[in-house]
């Protein structure tokens, strides 16, 4: 028994001995570079920071700690110790400058550093932290108390606030909201599950970022602060809050919020009030209040209760959550009146409100909810009865109803809609599928257009009749046929006007009929408009939806333009049009053909536009437009083939190549005589030059412009009154980018020729290098004029002359024909004695004398 003693003695002596010398060579300056470097590998394994002890002293009693990191961050922390009680008396300092790389050490992303200045007690089981801690531009101090390793007391304050902003951006969120906000918290925390004490948040002024919750989430505020308090007190196993926000626009309070310890059920009651805000560009021209009804007796059957006031009769939502997930949702809505919900509804679309009466029911179940997958199902009813409705005393509704169901689940939806509103009885059933059409039925009989159009404020008369079945839907195609029919549609000039931008002159009446189908996406279609003033027929419609292609034959005629002209210029005589338009590969393609005044051809098609006009009766041109007595008769031949490239006009015009052309022989033309007009010019002071050069630009209808005018002061009468025959005209143009080169542009009457040379930059209707010349027999300028600026702003310089005085009279002869034009050089007196250098290089030929 001795000797097994001796042998235990040995033993425990030698055990303390490792121990002993252990511990010595832990606190060794050996075993203290061990105990760093292996507390820096895990760390740094951990999270690759570039963690590093820059000191390390561990003693028997006493310890200092110095740490940095790749930021050069700085961490302090020593004291004195009890090897045997490990009670301690420890300051902590640090000065972390990022928290950012520290992401994988502390589980979430943290922007900007931190300060810790505190201290630690330990004596036993009783801890006691103290700390001011700096973060986010904010300094908040804690004292935490632990007994018996127990949580005893919480105690945090920030004396000088919160900044909300640098709070949002410390925690990686966007800055919507700035302001300080104050935090008192003081609670016995000994029982967690029956706290003691209570809490403080208020701040006096947030002020929500108003153009980052608009360009987010749609949301407008007015650009005012919220007030917010919230005082929570610790009762029993429950925490009661006393919540209040208020602002011009924003009123939220709950005096009763209970929050249950134990597994955090609430019950209690929020007040809502809402005004002046908007959503989506819609702003609230009327409050809103709603009131949420929380109620729990556990968490597993948290329930919530919204009840919305945007009318008399609240809207009332039900909602089962438990463990704050939803399960279902209950939806009633009972006797909602018409007339409120039209009220309503104007105050939003300015619109002026409707007399109506009838009532509206709305109940829906949204059960087995699933956030995760989004999965749900939905049975819904809408019932509404309109007892009369009245807009403008037309009785758009008289005992009429409204119907609709919706029911199915998240995968699969089907909606019915019944109603015999405005005189007819239509029927809508609509199959969806993952939120996409997969059937769609249409039938509508005796849909009475006149109480149609009132409701928006249109202006038409008619019934109509629309059916259609379609089916089938996949990706851009689907199956189905349409059918519409009416016996006569009658549409107000006004309303016209309004849905196409034009100026028509009178109401059109037209007869409806057309018809089509489809097969996987690809069809047919017809469509015909008969009238007393316009017939329209559109056949041989070809639908190609997967390659949004497009075309259709077009015959349209109408025995008086006149009737049903929408334009702002005079027209007047019968129109007949045909031809063929198209679309494919995102561009439009156009045939036209007009016979009433020759042979007219017009093709634009793979960007090309090739424009004939063959024996085109000028007399019968000027009757359309309203100017068949300036003109006697002659014939015109047009050609065009240009390249036109581009989806809006600026880059059309910029791309623009090709050639235009325009002849014509023996044009008569009435008020205007062009020989005695120039002869006026070479053998008076009478004309001045710009007066000739304002006639040249304005051309033959230019003298129509001053009509009305004091020309008998000029006596020129005999020239206004009298008439000019045109035996030849070339107009021929080379376009390149935009710019129309004259190649060929002249005209000769028995007497005269005159030519232009230079060119019209059409992307900003320019002259450029323009000069119009009087010719003689040698092709050269007896006078010349060249033209600057623009078409709508030309300005005349001239450039020879041999006419010894030059008297401007052409404000009171030209004035509104050259509108803005003025001299830019003074003529030169004198006659040229060099030779002349030909003007003119042309095919119109010099008058024989």
């Amino acid at each position: 028994m001795k000797k097994i003693l001796k042998i235990l003695g040995i033993l425990i002596v030698l055990f303390l001995f490792i121990i002993g010398t252990t511990l010595t060579w832990l606190f060794s300056s050996s075993g203290n570079e061990f105990l760093k470097n292996k507390i820096t590998q895990i760390a740094n394994k951990k999270a690759p920071i570039g963690l590093e002890f820059t000191h390390f002293k561990l003693g028997f009693s006493k310890y200092a700690f110095s740490i940095t990191d790749k930021q050069k961050s700085q961490i302090t922390l020593n004291g004195d110790y009890s090897l045997f009680t490990l009670n301690t008396n420890a300051q902590i300092h640090a000065a972390i400058k990022d928290l950012s790389p520290y992401e994988q050490l502390i589980g979430m992303k943290l922007n900007g550093g931190i300060g810790l200045n505190g201290e630690v007690k330990k004596n036993g089981g009783d801890i006691d932290v103290k700390a001011d801690i700096t973060a986010f531009n904010s300094l908040i101090n804690a004292d935490i108390t632990l007994k018996d390793y127990n949580p005893k007391r919480l105690f945090i304050t920030s004396k000088e606030g919160i900044k909300a902003e640098s709070l949002l951006a410390f925690l990686n969120q966007p800055k919507y909201v700035s302001g300080k906000i104050l935090l008192n918290a003081d609670m016995d925390i000994s029982n967690l599950s029956a706290p003691s004490g209570g809490f403080q948040i208020a701040s006096n002024a947030l002020s929500p970022n108003i153009s980052l919750l608009n360009k987010n989430y749609g949301i407008l505020l007015p650009n005012e602060p919220i007030k917010l308090a919230i005082n929570g007190k610790a009762q029993k196993d429950s925490i009661i809050t006393t919540l209040l926000a208020s602002s011009s626009y924003l009123n939220l309070s709950s005096s009763n919020l209970q929050a249950s310890l134990n597994d955090y059920a609430t019950n209690g009651e929020i007040k809502i009030s809402l005004e002046k805000i908007g959503f989506g560009g819609v702003m609230l021209k009327s409050p809103v209040i709603a009131n949420i009804n929380l109620k729990s007796s556990k968490i597993t059957n948290q329930e919530a209760t919204l009840a919305l006031n945007l009318i008399t009769n609240p809207i009332l939502a039900h909602i089962n959550l438990p463990n704050y997930t939803p399960k279902d949702l209950t939806i009633s809505a009972q006797d909602l009146n018409l007339q409120e919900i039209l009220n309503l509804i104007a105050k939003y679309t300015n619109a002026t409100p409707y007399n109506a009466n009838g009532a509206v029911n709305l109940n829906a179940k949204i059960d087995k909810i699933n956030l995760d997958t989004l999965d749900y199902n939905l049975a819904s009813k809408l019932n509404s009865t309109i007892t009369s409705l009245n807009y403008q005393g037309i009785q758009l509704a008289n005992n009429n109803i409204l119907n609709a169901e919706i029911n199915g689940d998240s995968k699969r939806l089907k909606t019915k809609v019944q109603s015999d509103l405005f005189d007819s009885k239509l029927l809508a059933n609509v199959a969806l599928k993952d939120y996409s059409p997969e059937n769609v039925e249409l039938d509508i009989h005796n849909l009475n257009l006149q109480k149609l159009a009132k409701l928006f404020n249109y202006a038409a008369e008619g019934q109509l009749d629309v059916k259609a079945n379609l089916k089938n839907f996949k990706d851009s195609s689907f199956d189905g046929d349409f059918e519409i029919d009416s016996k006569q549609i009658t549409l107000a000039k006004a309303t016209l006007n309004a849905l196409s931008g034009m100026k028509f002159k009178q109401d059109i009446s037209l007869a409806l009929n057309g018809s089509g189908s489809l097969k996987n996406g690809n069809g047919n279609a017809q469509i015909k408009a008969n009238g007393k003033d316009l017939n329209v027929e559109i056949s041989n419609v070809k639908i190609n939806l997967p390659n949004n292609a497009y075309s259709a034959d077009f015959n349209l005629n109408t025995p008086e333009i006149a009737n049903i002209n929408p334009l702002d210029m005079t027209l007047k005589g019968a129109l007949s049009l045909k031809g063929n338009a198209a679309f494919a590969n995102e561009i439009p393609s156009l045939s036209l053909q007009n016979k009433d005044f020759g042979d007219l051809d017009i093709k634009l098609a793979n960007e090309k536009l090739v424009l004939k006009g063959t024996n085109l009766d000028v007399k019968k041109i000027a009757n359309f437009t309203g100017n068949g007595k300036l003109v006697k008769g002659g014939i015109l031949n047009a050609n065009a083939d240009l390249v036109i490239k581009g989806k809006d006009s600026q880059t059309i015009l910029k791309n623009l190549n090709g050639i235009a052309e325009l002849n014509s022989k023996d044009l008569e033309i009435y008020s205007v005589d062009i020989d005695a007009l120039v002869s006026n010019f070479e053998k008076s002071s009478s004309i001045s030059l710009l007066d000739v050069g304002a006639f040249v630009l304005a051309g033959p209808l230019g003298i129509a412009a001053t009509k009305g005018t004091n020309v008998g002061m000029l006596g020129l009468n005999a020239v206004i009154e009298a008439k000019s025959v045109i035996k030849e005209l070339e107009a021929k143009f080379d376009i390149k980018n935009g710019i129309a080169t004259a190649q060929d542009v002249a005209f000769a009457t028995k007497k005269t020729r005159l030519a232009a040379v230079g060119a019209i930059n059409l992307n900003n209707n320019a002259f450029e290098n323009f000069t119009i010349g009087l010719l003689d027999n040698k092709d050269c300028a007896k006078y010349s004029q060249k033209i600057k600026g623009t078409l709508d702003n030309p300005k005349i310089e001239i450039t020879q002359t041999t006419i010894s005085t030059a008297v401007n009279l052409a404000t009171s002869l030209f004035g509104q024909i050259k509108k803005g034009a003025q001299n830019v050089a003074k003529p030169v007196i004198g006659e040229s004695t060099e030779q002349c250098v030909p003007f003119y290089h042309g095919s119109v030929q010099h008058p024989k004398q």
